[in-house]
């Protein structure tokens, strides 16, 4: 059972009370900085292969994990296919990203990260030596047609630029739809 007070609030009373704590509020919401932007963005994140930074779309990727050391080597597979790794209790393939590229073999280190796909009905997991993070990209600093030369230029399409700096976007929907990548059979 609700107890009312002996002096309950009149209707006016609560009225005011409610109007003056709207006043208020819009007062303060003047004084916050503009948090909406006006130029479009596109989210990345970047990281290394061979010496080269990379960025890819945030969609692209599903997660990220730390470089795992149990990974089981399955025979009769391309040198660029390092096994199979139990993530939580799921078989991922992970696949040397540099390797592949025709780099050398990633050195497993603290910095090196597995980035999981799940593109084109195609689950596996990339070795890169780094991740720098995730960064966000005004769609004004893009170049469309941008190339890159080496086995990276099949899956480079475009890039950011930002200052003096040059991002590469790699297309992981173009990696996974290769026919190369997709047949892992030695």
């Amino acid at each position: 059972m609700i107890e009312l007070p002996e002096n309950p609030l009149t209707v006016t009373e609560v009225m005011t009370a409610l109007a003056d704590m709207e006043s208020r509020s819009e007062q303060a919401a003047a004084r916050l900085p503009e948090t909406e932007r006006t130029d479009p963005m596109w989210d990345g994140l970047v990281f290394s292969v061979a010496g080269v930074r990379l960025v890819c779309a945030m969609t692209e990727i599903s997660e990220m994990l730390p470089h795992r050391e149990h990974v089981v080597r399955v025979p009769g597979t391309k040198p660029w296919v390092l096994g199979l790794s139990n993530v939580r209790g799921s078989l991922l393939p992970i696949v040397d990203l540099q390797v592949y590229l025709g780099g050398k073999a990633i050195v497993p280190s603290k910095a090196a990260r597995i980035l999981v796909l799940r593109l084109r009905g195609l689950v596996v997991g990339l070795l890169v030596p780094s991740v720098q993070g995730m960064r966000h990209f005004s769609l004004e600093n893009k170049l469309p047609d941008a190339r890159i030369k080496g086995a990276l230029g099949a899956y480079v399409y475009e890039a950011f630029s930002v200052k003096d700096n040059v991002f590469p976007v790699i297309s992981m929907q173009a990696l996974v739809a290769d026919p190369e990548f997709r047949s892992a059979a030695a």
